[in-house]
């Protein structure tokens, strides 16, 4: 398999994390990153097109609803439809902001960005450029190890996540 990877984030903030965690010294394997809820959003034909064989599709999202049927019709075009790829799954359990208090050294997200309100932090985190979150992140000790490593809750507890192979 060659080293040709496309992540599929929930959001602007999930595209920013894996955009800090790209840069060095890399945390994830680098790739293209589209912005396309893979729980919420069914993966259009014309970007199941350009995924060639060999390549690594990783799918990052919450788990705060139980919901997976859309998730689960894209897991089925992205085998159907994409020949040799290695899907990783990278679920936040249950949302980002979970993921980053578990990972640092913070007790409430807002706290990275100093932000007023939960609302507030989406909005500041995103306007960081990703050099600047990965010094944020950095200097509150994030283990970038934890980062997606918790069980997840049912229903998403029967997927496959391989997530050890997208981690540099």
């Amino acid at each position: 398999m060659n080293n040709r990877c496309i992540y599929f984030v929930e959001g602007q903030c999930e595209e920013l994390l894996v955009k800090a965690l790209r840069q060095q010294p890399a945390r994830l394997i680098p790739g293209k990153v589209k912005v396309l809820n893979p729980v919420l959003n069914q993966i259009p034909n014309s970007i199941l097109l350009t995924i060639s064989p060999g390549m690594t599709v990783v799918l990052v999202y919450d788990t705060d609803r139980p919901e997976t049927e859309i998730l689960l019709k894209n897991i089925e075009l992205l085998k159907k439809s994409c020949v040799k790829i290695r899907l990783i799954h990278l679920m936040q359990v249950r949302t980002l902001e979970d993921e980053l208090v578990r990972c640092t050294d913070v007790r409430e997200a807002m706290e990275l960005t100093k932000s007023a309100t939960k609302k507030d932090f989406k909005s500041d985190f995103c306007k960081l450029s990703p050099q600047s979150c990965r010094q944020l992140l950095a200097r509150h000790q994030l283990d970038a190890d934890k980062l997606w490593t918790s069980s997840a809750p049912a229903p998403f507890d029967k997927i496959d996540r391989k997530r050890s192979l997208v981690k540099a």
